[in-house]
Parts: C-alpha cells; sequence; structure tokens
C-alpha cells in the first residue's frame, strides 16, 4: 500500500512539472510573437513566472492564471518589460511597455 502511494505521489509530481513546463513554452512562443509583431528584440530568451493567481472571467467563472515577465527591447540597449496572462496553455493577455 506505502509503494502504491509513493508511486502515485511521482505520478502526480510528474505530472504537475509536465504541465507547468507546457504553459511556459506556451508563454515563450507568445513573447516570441509579441516581439515579432512589434519588430522588437526578445532578450536573454525565457520567460519568468511571477504570479499565480486566481480571477473571474467574464461569465464570472472562477480561473487559474500565471503570468510571465520576459524583456525585449528595440536596440539592444534600453531593456524593456512585457508581461504574458496564460490561462493553462493559452495567453489571455501579453502586455509590453511603451517604447
Amino acid at each position: 500500500m506505502t509503494n502504491l502511494l509513493v508511486i502515485l505521489a511521482i505520478a502526480l509530481a510528474v505530472g504537475v512539472w509536465i504541465n507547468i513546463r507546457r504553459a511556459q513554452e506556451a508563454a515563450y512562443k507568445a513573447a516570441q510573437r509579441a516581439c515579432q509583431e512589434a519588430s522588437v528584440q526578445n532578450l536573454d530568451g525565457y520567460v519568468a513566472l511571477k504570479k499565480l493567481y486566481f480571477d473571474k472571467n467574464e461569465e464570472g467563472r472562477l480561473r487559474f492564471l500565471r503570468r510571465y515577465q520576459f524583456e525585449f527591447a528595440t536596440d539592444g540597449a534600453q531593456r524593456y518589460t512585457g508581461h504574458i496572462v496564460m490561462q493553462g496553455k493559452w495567453p489571455v493577455i501579453v502586455e509590453m511597455e511603451s517604447v
């Protein structure tokens, strides 16, 4: 019985880790796409998880959101910050500082 609980705990941990990685990869792709559309350079090649929270959508239903941060530049010298709010694997909000 104890072995089964250990196996289930490990399987749950792996499942959560895979879910987190997929969301982070989707956020990175959304950041790349936003930088391409704005004709700016995405710096450092990653997104950083900044916040996990619950919020209500337009219909009043509770949803789980992740907020990621990334940096970009217009000329390579001045850094600007952007944020992506993800619901699961889908970007809900993409914000970029004014350049």
